[in-house]
Order: structure tokens, then sequence, then C-alpha cells
């Protein structure tokens, strides 16, 4: 079983392209089999991990709160339904009969139904980095947990063959897959990075290969001489002897866990969530950081086509910049941070009225965010989409195919805004890039 940690955060609003009744959806790499998607209202919490049996004639999904969900011939063995946890569950294996499974915290509790044991727990630790997933021995007596530093915890038959734990990493752990014999264990970052311990086989990574996106797990051989990666957009890269591979979707909901069946795998595709806490110093950086995910899974499939500089029409008609793009000391908080876009009024300190769309394009999603206000975004083509904030009032709807120049809101001055004024962004490939050379400006 491989699982995928990201922080959690919670959601007041949802836009997306797709059906919203879906909370998650199944897919399925390789020749494993799909057994159904499951029912919203059953994984209403969201869903926290999932395993598959064995001989990949089933699986079970669990949610952050611990409630099982089974699918094909997997059986229920009991979950904590009723039960209020401390930490929400981020990962789940089947016992090695397909008669059980565990369920971890990212505290490192461990619960255990049907035939499996329980071997021991980081429960009553303090742990340095939250637990992200877990993976068990072939012979069901023992198992491993893993946190995102990489710290590696061995219980029953599992033995310790090494960690990250001493070793500063550049991105967090998010995988482990032990080998087939039980002899070693990989452990998969964000970034593709690959580490091996004891009989696992290095055979490439994300980085080697020039990969910058982030990274959901591994599907190894059956005899462990090559592996394949997914990626969060569902493309599957082979490495070594793996004959797996596949493309990416244009699907905003990234795969976020996965589960090995065979030499394929079942994946776990969730959506993007709106952030919504208190406002703070923070909030700007949690909204881009969900607009880049967001742009980035809409856009995955599509080719990245150069953009030319003074290609965009003004996104105002009379447009008057009161602040740019790049590090500035914020209106509000006066802190010295990153400002993605550039800021425009109309003259005479107006507001400017209507924001235009600066090139035809498809809106993907019209959302309201902590620090950008009501937000309308527009996907481009080319991997390129732009983003206006702070409107009073959205004018088009998700879906809406756009012209250049047309109007998608009215200037506003919500979300974190000291004034009336459109904040607008250029992205590329999800990531914020300054839209000044791009512009036609007066």
């Amino acid at each position: 079983m491989l699982k995928v940690s990201f922080v959690a955060i919670l959601v007041s609003l949802v836009i997306w392209v797709g059906d919203p009744a879906l909370a998650v959806k199944v897919e399925s790499v390789g020749v494993a089999s799909i057994y159904g998607q499951p029912d919203p209202s059953a994984i209403a919490p969201g869903a926290g991990a999932m395993t598959s049996r064995p001989d990949g004639l089933g699986y079970w999904i669990a949610t952050t709160e611990g409630v099982v969900v089974e699918f094909g011939q997997a059986q229920h063995y009991g979950d904590m339904k009723g039960t209020a946890l401390n930490k929400p569950i981020v990962g789940m294996v089947a016992t090695s009969t397909g008669r059980g499974y565990w369920l971890v915290a990212s505290d490192g509790g461990i619960f255990s139904f049907g035939d499996a044991t329980f071997y021991g727990s980081t429960g009553a630790l303090t742990l340095n980095s939250p637990i992200v997933g877990m993976t068990a021995t072939h012979t069901g007596a023992g198992y491993w947990l893993v946190a995102a530093d990489g710290g590696v915890f061995s219980y029953g038959d599992a033995t310790f063959y090494g960690s990250t734990g001493a070793i500063k990493l550049n991105r967090p752990i998010v995988a482990m897959l032990s080998t087939k014999t039980s002899q070693g264990y990989w452990l998969l970052a964000d970034d593709g990075g690959i580490f091996t311990f004891g009989d696992a086989h290095f055979h490439g990574s994300g980085p080697g290969r020039g990969f910058s996106e982030s990274f959901a797990g591994l599907i190894p051989t059956l005899d462990g001489s090559g592996y394949a990666l997914v990626h969060t957009n569902g493309t599957v890269t082979p490495f070594g002897a793996s004959s797996l591979s596949g493309a990416s979707a244009c699907d905003p909901w990234p795969v976020t866990d996965m589960s090995i069946a065979g030499e394929g795998a079942v994946v776990l595709r969730t959506p993007n969530v709106v952030p919504h806490e208190a406002p703070s110093k923070y909030s700007a950086q949690m909204d881009a950081r969900y607009l880049e995910s967001f742009i980035f899974h809409t856009q995955s499939c599509q080719i990245d086509v150069p953009l030319q500089p003074m290609s965009l029409l003004a996104p105002l008609a009379e447009p008057v910049t009161t602040s740019s793009y790049g590090w500035r000391r914020h209106p509000i908080w006066g802190e010295i941070s990153m400002h993605r876009g550039i800021d425009f009024i109309g003259p005479n300190r107006t507001s400017g009225g209507a924001a235009l769309a600066v090139r035809s394009g498809t809106v993907i999603a019209v959302v309201d965010l902590v620090a950008y206000g009501k937000t309308v975004v527009v996907d481009h083509g080319d991997q390129v989409a732009t983003i206006y904030g702070h409107l009073k009032e959205s004018l088009v709807n998700v879906g809406a195919a756009v012209e250049r120049g047309e109007p998608l809101g009215w200037v506003g001055s919500t979300g974190l805004s000291t004034g009336a004024h459109l904040h607008f962004e250029l992205r590329v490939q999800g990531k914020a890039v300054d839209p000044g050379p791009y512009l036609v400006l007066p």
C-alpha cells in the first residue's frame, strides 16, 4: 500500500470541472481492475487511504475518520466508525491473507481488524514529522511505518534497514513500499526522489528525468527489476524493466493515494479543496498553492506552448498599475512577501469597471478565497491560465467560453484588500509568472 500525505485544509466551498457528486474517483493502472466507485455519503469526511486484496480481486477505502468501505471480493472486518480519533487516518494495509487490515493515523496510532495483529505503534511517541504511510511484511507478522521526514519505525518481524531521518530532505516522503522478499523497502519523496534500503534496487527517479511535478507512488515489477512512478496528474513513468506507462489527464482532481494490485495499481483521485481558514499572513500563500494545484492538474494533458510577449490584452479598459509583480511589503500584514500578480485600478483612482479576459478561453473556476476574494480563473490552453481576484461580482459561470476582451466580473475589494482593485495573475504550467512582458498596456 502506498500513501500520499498532503496538508489537510478544511473545506467550505469546492469548485471543479466534473461531477460534484463524487467525493473520490477510483482509476486503474496496468492490469488492475475497478470494482466500483464509492458512494459519496459513505466517505463524506474524505478518503484517507486505500488498500487492495493481495490477489487484486477487491479493495478497501478508509475515510480520514476510520470508516472502511469495501469493493469487489474485499470483506468488511471492522472500522473506527463512532470512535473519535486524535489524528486522521493516513494509511491502510491488507494482511497477506486478505482477511484483515490495519489502519494507521498520522500520529502513528495503529488499528487492526480481521486477522491483522497489533505489533506496536508510535502513538505514545512525540514525532518530529507526521506518519504518512505504512507497509507490511510478506508474512503479515509485522509492518513498518514511515514519517514525512523519512523516519522508519519497524514492528513484529519487520527489520529496520535504514531511513532518511538523519538527512535534511528537499521534499517530504510520501510513500513506502517493501520488496517482495520483505528484506528491503523503497521510500518515495513527493518530487519523485527514490531512497532504497536493504535489497530494494534503485532504477531511477523523478528529478533524474527532469520532472518537477509531484508524485503519488510507485509500482514495482514482481521481480524487483524495475518500477513505475505515478505522478499526481495521472502520468505513469517506467524505470528499469517496468513496462507500465500512461499519459496524464486534464483532471482537476489529483491522484492522492494508490494501492498495488499485482503489477498494476488502483488509484484515488480527490478534488482540490478551497482553504477557508481564518485570515492571516499565510492566507495568500494558501490560496496560491490551491490555485497552482488546481490549474496544473486541470491543464496537465495540454502541450506547453511558449507565450509570446505583448500577446495579452490589458485586463482593464484603462489600467493603472498600483502594485507590480515581485517581492513587496504586504499592505495589510506589513511583512515582505511575494506578490504573484499585478494590481490595477482605473484612471483617477476609480475601481476600473469590469475585469476583461486577456485572451479567449474557458472559465474553469469561480470561487471565493480567503485572500484573493471572489476569483475567476480562465484556461487559455497551451498550459496558460489567468486569475482575476478581489472581484465584487462574477459575470461568468464555470464552463463558459469567453472571448478576448469579454467582461468576467466587476472589480471590487473582496478578500484581503485595502480598496477596490483588480489582482491579475498569469499562470504557466500552474506557476505564477510576471504578467508585465505579456500584456499590452498603455
